[in-house]
């Protein structure tokens, strides 16, 4: 499945999202990033990823569910990114407007079922705020998907190390990008680029980049680099079975977002 079998939002005509909202459909809101990855990775890493794990996780749903692939949110919020070229991002504020925005126009059009499908870290809170306010103000479902808090299976042999901090760039980006976009990774500039968060991890008790108790950083903060990871081990092998495992866990989302029984959602 390309990019083009997806069911896309904008090619449909007013009646069939109208015919849509009548099944009771789930609209998919990809959001992603275009930001550095390092030497080795495109600015648009994220947003590959991203839509590389949707269309995967949608070969696998039944054909009569009934949803629909909103336009993909390309640029949001990668402050963290600014200091290095190429990086593009919102004000956070002008973020939560366009998924707000976004959101109100689904409800409009009849359809009270969102499920954000995030493919960046740098955007969770704005997915938490627009998620919250949709709920509010018209009665919305809104499901926030972030594959990256679901950990791989013990068995790919991902080091302990590399789950807890190789935060961006490292190895599992990587990975899937050698098996979803070959042509655009660099391997021969791939490096292991230790974060800060493995040094704190020395001395503090809880103090980390991400976790029980985190602080604000920039991505040169954690590796002069931009990337924290070790991506030299990165295989398409290991892309492969990312992508299946992560689209397994966005396919069930998926379907329990459709399942949700709405009347659960007190007025």
């Amino acid at each position: 499945m390309s990019a083009r079998d997806l069911l896309w939002w904008q090619d449909r005509t007013s009646a069939g999202i109208a015919e849509l909202a009548a099944r009771d459909a789930v609209a998919l809101l990809p959001l992603s990033a275009i930001e550095q990855h390092g030497p080795h990775l495109p600015l648009d890493t994220d947003y590959r990823i991203g839509l590389g794990l949707l269309q995967a996780a949608c070969k696998t749903l039944p054909a009569d569910l009934p949803r629909v692939v909103l336009p993909p949110v390309a640029v949001a919020t990668s402050h963290e990114h600014t200091d290095f070229s190429g990086t593009l991002t919102l004000r956070p504020e002008t973020a939560l407007a366009l998924l707000r925005d976004l959101g109100e126009s689904v409800a409009r059009s009849g359809l009270r079922r969102l499920l954000i499908v995030n493919s960046h870290g740098g955007n969770t809170a704005i997915c938490d705020l627009a998620a919250l306010e949709l709920r509010r103000d018209h009665s919305m479902l809104v499901v926030k998907h972030h594959y990256f808090t679901q950990p791989p299976p013990s068995e790919f042999g991902i080091p302990a190390e590399e789950l807890r901090h190789g935060l961006h760039g490292g190895l599992i980006e990587t990975a899937m990008m050698r098996f979803l976009a070959p042509e655009t990774v660099h391997m021969d500039a791939a490096a292991d680029a230790p974060s800060l968060g493995a040094t704190l991890a020395e001395t503090m008790e809880v103090l980390e980049p991400e976790g029980r108790a985190s602080f604000a950083w920039m991505a040169q903060d954690l590796n002069h680099s931009g990337v924290v990871g070790d991506a030299r081990a990165a295989t398409a092998d290991l892309g492969e079975r990312l992508v299946a495992h992560y689209a397994g866990i966005l396919a069930a989302a998926i379907r329990d977002t459709a399942r949700f029984d709405l009347a659960q959602l007190r007025a």
